[in-house]
């Protein structure tokens, strides 16, 4: 993605499915919360296909007949308790991932992360993945008063350093990404070795496509 997109001087990077790889951690810490919960369910139905929507809905995805939201809730907080703190986390960067944004900071480029991922896990995976070198990294609860949407964080962080939409690229694996990028006026570059399920839909709706991290 490198030197074709060097007319560009902003990149807003989605984590999960686009910096890293993070659905093997995520399913065996979802396994755990539901066996701490002593909640049955079948585990064909948890595969990375489930990644993306919030820990609730993949909770309900898999088990659909769980429809009690007090066990829905025990579940989603036990995997915090799992997830924040895990010392043997096991998810990796992408293929490419950190020289490329190693590449785009050596060339004066500014990039960020916005993400749905709360700011624990967020902050524990930059360091750890020794990518802490962002100029600024947006989570969905970023702020103790109020939750942000991924348009919210894109809008925010064009507005705090005066990023000019046409020269701002949103990069992200899923639907939600490239909507979020146009809602907010800014370009979308979608991941395609991410989660997205629907990749004919992803490329039809982004402003550029990209198979995996080149030189070119």
């Amino acid at each position: 993605m490198l030197k074709r997109f060097n007319e560009y001087d902003n990149f807003i990077f989605d984590f999960d499915g686009t910096l890293a790889d993070t659905a093997d951690e995520v399913l065996s810490c979802i396994e755990k919360a539901f066996n701490k919960c002593n909640v049955s369910f079948d585990k064909e139905r948890l595969n990375p296909s489930v990644m993306g929507p919030s820990l609730a809905e993949i909770a309900k995805i898999v088990k659909p007949d769980l429809t009690d939201e007090n066990i829905v809730n025990n579940i989603v907080s036990e995997y915090r308790k799992i997830y924040d703190y895990d010392e043997k986390d096991i998810t990796k960067l992408y293929d490419g991932i950190r020289d490329c944004l190693l590449y785009l900071k050596q060339n004066n480029k500014k990039i960020f992360i916005a993400t749905n991922k709360p700011k624990i896990p967020t902050l524990r995976l930059v360091k750890s993945l020794n990518i802490d070198f962002f100029d600024d990294v947006y989570m969905v609860d970023k702020y103790d008063d109020k939750k942000l949407t991924k348009q919210q964080m894109i809008e925010e962080i064009v507005s705090k350093y005066n990023l000019p939409k046409e020269k701002t690229i949103m990069v992200g694996d899923c639907l939600s990404d490239i909507e979020a990028a146009k809602k907010a006026g800014v370009l979308s570059l979608v991941a395609l070795w991410g989660y997205g399920a629907d990749k004919k839909a992803l490329k039809d709706k982004a402003d550029f496509c990209l198979e995996k991290i080149t030189n070119d």
